[in-house]
C-alpha cells in the first residue's frame, strides 16, 4: 500500500503543471473611454423632449467614466437619414443617432457603423448569456444583417408592435360574445357590423364597413406574418410578396372590401372613425393606443375597446414588430466604447421601464415588466399586446425597402381596385420590382 501511494506521488509529479487560467482578453485593450462627450442624433420632440433629457442626464451624472452625452434633437427619421448621409460626405458625425434597419443598411453600404456583435460578445464590456437571453429574441435578430456578413449594425431600445383595435361593446351588440381569433371569424364580424350600419336609419353610415383598411408595407407584412409566410425570403437578402401567405391574405381583405365588409379612411387616422362607431375593428401601431383612448373621450364613447393579434392561421399569433435601433458612427475606439456604455445603460431594464412610462413604447426586455405593475394595470391594452411580444416578427432590414414600401402600397391598392382576377400576378410583379430595386440599390 505504501508503494502503490509512493507510486501515485511520482506519477502526480511527472504531470505538468498546469496553466493558470489566462484573462479573457477584450478587443479594446487600451481603449479608454474616461471623460468622453458624446452626441447623439434623435428624433423624440415635443413633449418628449425633455423627460428624455432629463433620463440622460441621469446617466450624465452617475456614469462612473465621466461620459457626458449630448441628445440632440435632429428631426424625423428622415431628417437624420439625410444628415447622416451628408455627414458620412463630410466626415461630421454623431457618436450616436437613431434610424430604422434599412437606414443601417444605407449607411453600411459606405462602411459607416459600427459592428455591434463586436462590444456585445466582448469578455470585459459586452454582455452576459442571462443579458442576451432578457431580451425578445424577435428583437434580438432584428438588427443582424445577411446582407452585411450578419453585422448588428444598431440595437433595439423599443418597439411598437401592429394590432387590430376592437370595440368589445360593439362586438356584443351584434351578437359577438369573443373577439375573433382566425381570420375567418374577423371577417364574419366586420360583415355583421357592415351590415349592421347599412341597416342603420342614417343614409349617411351607408358604405361604411367593419373594417377600416391599411395600404402600407407594414400592414401587407403583418397579414402575411398572420398567413403563417413572411415578405423575405430565407436568405435574408431577397423579398417573396408572392407567396401563398400573402395572396390569401389579399385574397380576403379584397373580398371584404368588395362586400362592403371593409372600407378605406383617407382623410387622417382611423381612431376618430373607431370611436365614432363607424368601424368595429381599426388597425394600427399600439404607439397610437393614447390617440384611441383620446378619440372615445372626445366622442364621448365609454365603450370597452381592447386591442388583438392580428387574425392568424397559425396555431400562436405572429406579430409584426418594429421601431427604430441606436447605432454607433465609426468615429474614434474612444466615442464608440462611450457609445456602448450608454447603449448598454440606455436598454438596461431599469431605463427601459422609465421609458415606457415617458413615450407608451415597448421595452426589448422581458425582465422590464416587472418593474412595471402599476404601469400594466393602469393601461389594459397596453398589457393585452405587451402579452404578446414573444410571438413577434419583423419586416425586411434591406437597403431598398423605403422604397420597396411605396411598391407595395401601389400594388395593394391595385388588387383592391382590380376584379380580384389578378392577384397573384400583381403581386408577382411586386416581387420581381422589389428584388430588382434591391439588386440595383446594393451595387
Amino acid at each position: 500500500a505504501a508503494q502503490t501511494a509512493a507510486d501515485d506521488c511520482v506519477a502526480t509529479l511527472g504531470q505538468p503543471t498546469p496553466e493558470p487560467t489566462a484573462e479573457p482578453v477584450s478587443a479594446f485593450e487600451g481603449v479608454d473611454p474616461t471623460g468622453q462627450t458624446i452626441v447623439w442624433w434623435h428624433n423624440f420632440g415635443g413633449s418628449t423632449e425633455e423627460p428624455l433629457k432629463a433620463l440622460v442626464q441621469q446617466f450624465n451624472d452617475t456614469n462612473e467614466y465621466g461620459i457626458t452625452v449630448d441628445a440632440q434633437m435632429a428631426g424625423s427619421y428622415n431628417e437624420i437619414r439625410d444628415k447622416m448621409l451628408a455627414g458620412l460626405q463630410s466626415g461630421d458625425l454623431p457618436a450616436l443617432l437613431v434610424g430604422y434597419q434599412n437606414d443601417e443598411a444605407f449607411y453600411q453600404k459606405v462602411d459607416g457603423l459600427v459592428d455591434l456583435n463586436t462590444y456585445v460578445n466582448d469578455p470585459v464590456w459586452g454582455l452576459t448569456a442571462e443579458e442576451v437571453a432578457d431580451f425578445y429574441q424577435g428583437f434580438w435578430g432584428q438588427s443582424v444583417h445577411p446582407a452585411y456578413d450578419n453585422q448588428r449594425l444598431g440595437f433595439p431600445p423599443n418597439r411598437s408592435m401592429e394590432v387590430l383595435f376592437y370595440n368589445v361593446t360593439l362586438g356584443k351588440e351584434l351578437g359577438f360574445e369573443n373577439a375573433p381569433v382566425t381570420p375567418a371569424e374577423f371577417e364574419e364580424q366586420a360583415c355583421a357590423a357592415a351590415e349592421a350600419l347599412k341597416n342603420d336609419a342614417d343614409p349617411a353610415n351607408d358604405g361604411l364597413g367593419g373594417f377600416i383598411l391599411r395600404d402600407d408595407a407594414s400592414a401587407i407584412a403583418a397579414w402575411t406574418f398572420a398567413f403563417g409566410g413572411n415578405v423575405l425570403a430565407e436568405d435574408g437578402v431577397t423579398y417573396v410578396y408572392n407567396s401563398q401567405a400573402t395572396v390569401d391574405a389579399m385574397t380576403m381583405l379584397k373580398r371584404m372590401y368588395d362586400n362592403g365588409c371593409a372600407y378605406f379612411y383617407t382623410e387622417g387616422y382611423p381612431d376618430p372613425k373607431f370611436a365614432a362607431r363607424e368601424a368595429l375593428f381599426a388597425m394600427g401601431s399600439t404607439s397610437g393606443i393614447q390617440n384611441y383612448k383620446q378619440s372615445m373621450e372626445a366622442a364621448a364613447n365609454t365603450d370597452e375597446f381592447t386591442v388583438l393579434a392580428i387574425p392568424h392561421t397559425t396555431a400562436d399569433p405572429v406579430q409584426n414588430i418594429y421601431g427604430g435601433d441606436v447605432m454607433v458612427a465609426k468615429t474614434t475606439p474612444e466615442q464608440q466604447l462611450a457609445a456602448w456604455i450608454f447603449i448598454k445603460w440606455w436598454t438596461s431594464t431599469e431605463t427601459q421601464a422609465e421609458w415606457v412610462k415617458i413615450k407608451n413604447y415597448f421595452p426589448t426586455r422581458a425582465s422590464v415588466s416587472a418593474l412595471l405593475t402599476d404601469y400594466l394595470a393602469e393601461n389594459t391594452q397596453w398589457a393585452t399586446a405587451a402579452a404578446m411580444l414573444p410571438y413577434s416578427a419583423f419586416e425586411p432590414q434591406l437597403i431598398s425597402y423605403t422604397e420597396v414600401r411605396a411598391l407595395a402600397t401601389k400594388a395593394f391598392n391595385e388588387i383592391m381596385q382590380g376584379d380580384g382576377t389578378n392577384i397573384q400576378a400583381l403581386l408577382d410583379a411586386l416581387t420581381e420590382e422589389a428584388n430588382a430595386k434591391q439588386a440595383e440599390l446594393s451595387q
